[in-house]
């Protein structure tokens, strides 16, 4: 009889960053580490899978991943997942707007 050690996918499990707040048209960068470097992950926003666009993109090194969003708009706040095999992350990111009020408004 064989024993199977059955590993945790993320090895970051309890440390990761939950929560993001960027400022609108800034970057905004989610990472996690997996246990071992050739597990891929998929990312999700609101249970969408995200794929590379101009905005957004998937960086891979050693065991660590990173979903970066680039120039952030008010649309990308919300909650994200990370997921390598049956284990996810959640993360949410919050994006605060600038003050765009015109100066002589303010007294």
């Amino acid at each position: 009889m064989s024993f199977l050690e059955t590993r945790a996918a993320f090895s970051n499990k309890d440390s990761y960053q939950k929560e993001v707040k960027v400022s609108t048209s800034q970057k905004a960068t989610l990472s996690c580490e997996v246990s071992d470097a050739k597990t891929e992950v998929k990312w999700f926003k609101d249970g969408k899978q995200l794929i590379s666009s101009k905005t957004v993109h998937m960086e891979s090194k050693g065991k660590s991943r990173q979903l970066v969003l680039e120039n952030v708009e008010k649309k990308d706040a919300g909650e994200y997942t990370c997921e390598a095999g049956n284990e996810k992350l959640v993360f949410k990111i919050q994006v605060e707007g600038k003050n765009n009020m015109p100066a002589f408004w303010l007294f």
